[in-house]
C-alpha cells in the first residue's frame, strides 16, 4: 500500500487529507500523520522532520519517495474521480515546472509553521 505522510499540525493539510481519503474508494493510500511517522522508529534516511513539515511525502509500493507536485500528481492519478483531468498533470516540462512552483507557493502561504 502507498504511504502518504502529511503534516498533522497544519489545518490545510488535514483538510485535504480528509477529502482525498473520503474519495479514495479503493483505499490505495495509508495516510500517516507526521507525528506518528516520527514516533514509529521506522524512519527512512531521506525523510526528516523539516521535509515532513514543508511538503507531502508519498512512499509507493516499490519504496520510491515522492514529494511536492510529483507526490500530489501520483495521488490524484490513483483516484478515479480525477481521471478526466489527469492528463493535464503529465504535460512534459510544463506540468512539473508549473506544478512545483504552484505547490511551493501554496505550501509557503498555508498558514502553518515550518
Amino acid at each position: 500500500m502507498n504511504k502518504v505522510i502529511f503534516d498533522n499540525q497544519c489545518s490545510l493539510c488535514i483538510s485535504i487529507k480528509n477529502k482525498l481519503e473520503r474519495i479514495d474508494k479503493r483505499n490505495k493510500f495509508l495516510w500517516i500523520s507526521s507525528n506518528d511517522y516520527m514516533q514509529s522508529g521506522n524512519i527512512h534516511l531521506r525523510i526528516n522532520e523539516e521535509l515532513i513539515k514543508s511538503t507531502i511525502i508519498v512512499i509507493n509500493n516499490n519504496g520510491l519517495i515522492m514529494t511536492e507536485f510529483i507526490a500530489c500528481r501520483y495521488i490524484l492519478s490513483r483516484i478515479p474521480l480525477f481521471y478526466p483531468i489527469i492528463f493535464l498533470l503529465y504535460i512534459p516540462f510544463i506540468s512539473v515546472f508549473i506544478g512545483n512552483k504552484l505547490y511551493r507557493l501554496i505550501a509557503r502561504n498555508r498558514g502553518c509553521s515550518i
